[in-house]
């Protein structure tokens, strides 16, 4: 019993720091730089590769694009065709996702600098058979995981209650090799990881 809560409390702590450095490289904040007319220019710090994309209301994407860089990214995006409305800007990075409101109104384009909504993306490490789930929820909502084997069928589904962090480890070294999928639900969103058993 000892060995079995010493490896997990190891496992905690290694599962925590590689936790601790994802985030390093993939947590961010926006910093609006200026609003001119329909034009609207911004950083995105702390972060050097991201996912950008702007939605309508209806959830129709009218633009996307990958960004790459060295230092801080930065982007001006001159808003002039889209008619007026309200649009969401969608910034995706490795670890979460946080959508900003634009209003455009007139001759003038307005980005919020705060998010209206972020989700932490979980975060899954497969050592050999023993697989972590690990999510940071600050919003406390509850988490369903669901896993489903290679024919699709489903092998395991728990709704957890959340803090500010959960963690769980499934120990599937004794299932058949395969492929798996886990299906982590929270917050309105749903995101599949699929981890390969051998």
């Amino acid at each position: 019993m000892k060995k079995i809560l010493k490896f997990s409390l190891v496992l905690a702590a290694v599962v925590l720091t590689a936790v601790q450095a994802h985030a390093g490289n993939a947590d961010f904040s926006l910093d609006l730089i200026k609003e001119e007319g329909k034009t609207v220019s911004f950083s995105l710090k702390e972060i050097k590769k991201i996912n950008l994309s702007i939605y309508d209301t209806n959830d129709s994407l009218i633009y996307q694009e990958k960004v790459t860089s060295e230092d801080n990214i930065n982007r001006t995006y001159d808003l002039t065709a889209l008619p007026d409305g309200i649009y969401f800007l969608k910034a995706e990075s490795d670890l979460k996702i946080s959508k900003y409101k634009i209003e455009v109104v007139g001759n003038k384009a307005k980005l919020s600098a705060d998010a209206i909504s972020e989700v932490y993306k979980p975060v899954l490490v497969n050592k050999n058979g023993i697989v972590t789930v690990n999510i940071l929820n600050p919003k406390k909502a509850p988490v369903t995981v669901a896993i489903y084997n290679s024919d699709q069928t489903e092998v395991y589904n728990e709704t957890l209650t959340a803090d500010f962090y959960v963690g769980k480890i499934f120990d599937l070294t004794s299932a058949q090799n395969g492929k798996y999928t886990f299906d982590i639900t929270y917050n309105g969103k749903t995101f599949s990881e699929t981890v390969a058993i051998k």
